[in-house]
């Protein structure tokens, strides 16, 4: 157990549920009549409805700028950022300040509108002095595009189960199994609601986590709630020492602030909270974080530092806490740090909207170094997003066993869109996962002379607009793509499955290939199989041989070779199903013209009849005997030739003698994002 003597001199904690970093909060000893002296008193709730009504009523342009200015400024305090997006756009229109546009350019971002966001912060750099700001700004939205589009094996979940239409936020690991969070839904205690808000006053709730999710929230222990602000529960290892945040009014002051409070637990409850005295009454304690051993605390307050809340650190000594050490500029900056939770190992994880982030709050972890942290890193996307991130959570730091594909897990808090309430807690887990993908290349090759197909091959080139149709091994059909402008294609694929493409564009012979058995690898989440596919052109007029198609002697009747060499051409007619194919056949110059044209038709038609038992359609099939018209050397009548020579002119040919066209601009199905981002 941590020592007792912690009473002696402590207190922090945190008011505003949405986030948003007070100073103090005002009572009201009299009528708000009217949205400026609304906004005075932090009555953001009220003050929107008196500033509309202003507005509508208002028909001098200067006014209605500086009014849709302020509703901008309100809307921003419930984070409802299309509407504050909305009026600082109007007072822009009303040829309001930079400051307008700025504004603009925050709102835009925080809802992940980057490219919006970039124009604006661009139009603010030009209008205002040095634009440094604008240009930081600008850059950020940038890269929060590529982060955005990176590839992560990190997925995240809202916890619908606990997350209600109110702000809940906060999970902090409690007993075996159970967890204690923030909330400010109508279960909470009292009957007053926050006029910043409008939501009631936040206190601890307590849920277990079992095999079938978490159970339904209830009241934390007395005697910790009431009916101020509670918040930001953080226990001490052995669950003896707690520590949370109260934001109460004091009776004889106009101000509200929020403190630490201390509670002991003597095995059967938690004792009356006290207070901690760490830093003077008017400044405020947000975000308390206790290290196991009870020899580190961190909060954030907005006591004097390096800006509007900074992160301290107190260390234990045997008279209570001693003096708070800012964690200095390596962590602050002159916008808010909040929420500092500390690693096994000692890693820093907070959320800042000063330090470059995708928008809002960003979650952003510093590593331990012996006397204080390295540079703060973003952890991006998914964790963050152009809203406010925080609270974050490790639970689990490593898989259970090998089996186990939880490699990482825990817990954040966000008010990103998608969630139940103004703020909502999400858990994330990085799973150990295979991407299977496929990427090939469609090629077509050049010619000496491109109009003739018989002329040298000097090289290739890129082939777009090819149709790649993916079928599973046992002939399924995964789906279609097109090549892009250099020929590219991408398939997702999945693991232990062979499967085959077949390439086809109209004018080309089509193609087909195999990809091998895929199998799961453990050192490595991306896992591409790389292919490549050449369509030859087609040229009408050019006749491909057939080798070894061969006939007995003054015969038309193929041999059992011939037909082996058929068989092995059905592929081709399989993959090119929109041709007519000519067989032709040729004989060499030995015999009467009128015999050997008589006996090459019939070689011809032979083959032609094999094929179409084989089940190949009668009408894409032609036979055209040749006889020796078309000789392939000089054996013409009466030349001295060896029987290799005119064995060259003996030969069966296909080629092509109609194609059906294509539509060639085929819409692509199945593509995926490169995970790496070429």
């Amino acid at each position: 157990m941590c020592s007792n003597k912690l009473l002696l001199n402590k207190s922090f904690f945190y008011f505003s549920v949405l986030l948003l970093f007070i100073a103090s909060c005002k009572t009201v000893p009299f009528t708000i009549k009217d949205g400026k002296t609304a906004r005075e008193f932090l009555l953001y709730n009220q003050s929107i409805d008196f500033l509309t009504k202003e507005y509508n009523a208002e028909h001098d342009a200067t006014k209605q700028q500086k009014i849709a200015f302020q509703l901008g400024e309100s809307y921003k305090q419930f984070n409802e950022y299309a509407n504050a997006e909305r009026w600082y756009k109007q007072s822009v229109d009303l040829n309001g300040s930079v400051a307008s546009l700025y504004q603009l350019g925050l709102m835009q971002k925080a809802q992940e509108k980057y490219d919006e966001a970039y124009r604006s912060f661009d139009r603010y750099q030009e209008q205002s002095e040095g634009g440094f700001e604008g240009r930081k700004q600008a850059n950020q939205c940038k890269e929060a595009i590529d982060w955005k589009k990176a590839f992560s094996k990190i997925q995240i979940a809202n916890l619908s189960s606990i997350n209600s239409s109110s702000s809940d936020y906060d999970l902090e690991p409690y007993k075996s199994g159970e967890y204690v969070f923030t909330s400010s839904r109508d279960e909470a205690k009292g009957s007053d609601r926050d006029g910043w808000t409008g939501e009631k006053f936040s206190d601890l709730f307590i849920t277990e986590k079992g095999d079938r999710g978490f159970s339904s929230p209830a009241d934390f222990v007395a005697p910790v709630n009431s009916g101020a602000h509670e918040s930001s529960a953080t226990f001490s290892k052995d669950l003896k020492e707690m520590y949370f945040i109260r934001c109460t009014a004091d009776p004889q002051k106009s101000n509200q602030y929020c403190h630490l409070y201390y509670s002991a637990n003597n095995n059967e409850r938690w004792s009356e909270p006290v207070k901690m005295d760490l830093f003077p009454d008017s400044f405020n304690v947000y975000d308390p974080y206790l290290s196991k051993d009870c020899k580190v605390l961190l909060v954030a307050s907005d006591a004097s530092g390096y800006g509007a809340t900074d992160i301290f650190l107190f260390t234990k000594a045997d008279s209570g806490w001693n003096a708070p050490q800012n964690l200095g500029s390596a962590i602050n900056t002159p916008n808010n740090e909040r929420f500092p939770w500390l690693d096994e190992r000692g890693n820093l994880f907070f959320s800042s909207n000063g330090l470059p982030g995708m928008g809002g709050l960003d979650i952003f972890r510093a590593a331990h170094l012996k006397n204080g942290f390295k540079e703060p890193v973003n952890l991006k996307a998914p964790i963050n997003s152009g809203a406010d991130d925080f609270a974050y959570r490790i639970e689990k730091y490593k898989p259970a066993n090998e089996n186990d594909t939880i490699l990482f897990a825990g817990y954040f808090s966000s008010n990103r869109k998608g969630g139940k309430g103004s703020d909502d807690i999400y858990k994330f887990e990085e799973k150990w996962l295979n991407v299977f993908a496929l990427r090939g290349t469609a090629y077509e090759n050049l010619y000496e002379n491109p109009a003739d197909g018989d002329s040298k091959i000097t090289g290739r080139k890129p082939l777009s607009r090819v149709k790649i149709e993916l079928k599973k091994a046992d002939g399924s059909s995964v789906g279609t793509a097109s090549t892009d402008t250099i020929g590219r294609f991408t398939f997702r694929l999945e693991a232990e499955m062979s499967y085959k493409y077949l390439a086809s564009k109209s004018g080309y012979f089509s193609a087909s290939n195999t990809v091998l058995h895929l199998h799961k690898n453990q050192d490595s989440t991306l896992i591409v199989t790389y292919t490549e596919v050449t369509l030859n052109k087609i040229f009408p007029q050019k006749m491909l041989v057939i080798p070894n198609i061969y006939y007995d002697y003054d015969k038309a009747t193929l041999r059992p070779e011939s037909k082996l060499v058929l068989d092995s051409i059905m592929i081709f007619f399989k993959e090119n199903p929109d041709l007519t194919i000519e067989l032709g056949s040729h004989t060499d110059s030995r015999g009467s013209d009128a015999y050997n044209l008589k006996l090459s038709q019939a070689r011809a038609q032979s083959a032609v009849d094999y094929l179409i038992s084989k089940g190949i359609p009668t009408d894409r099939l032609l036979a055209k005997g040749y006889g020796e018209t078309k000789l392939v050397n000089n054996c013409s009548n009466g030349a001295n030739c060896t029987e290799e020579e005119h064995q060259k002119n003996r030969r069966t040919t296909f080629r092509v003698a109609s194609e059906k066209l294509n539509l060639e601009s085929i819409e692509p199905e199945n593509i995926i994002v490169d995970p790496k981002k070429e």
